[in-house]
């Protein structure tokens, strides 16, 4: 710990088990949410890796690409409708 504080000015370390405590601001306590944040994080990570195999499935997909231009044309009419209606 002396190692850490001394050397690599870290003034706090929270560890499972640990025989000592940190030096650092030891009044906060710890908040109890602690585990919804950590599945809002696991699930956000495996959203991020479907989502991620959705698009390479798309991109390697056997269709034909569309270019950017005929896209916005065919859609222009779509797009002119929903705005006229409003929001």
């Amino acid at each position: 710990m002396a190692y850490l504080h001394n050397e690599l000015h870290i003034v706090r370390v929270d560890l499972l088990d640990a025989p000592q405590d940190s030096e650092g601001d030891m009044s906060r306590r710890p908040r109890q949410d602690a585990a919804q944040q950590m599945q809002r994080v696991h699930e956000a990570a495996a959203y991020d890796a479907w989502f991620r195999a959705q698009v390479r499935a798309t991109i390697d997909g056997p269709r034909p690409s569309v270019p950017d231009d005929a896209a916005r044309t065919h859609f222009a009419p779509r797009k002119t409708a929903l705005r006229q209606r409003g929001p």
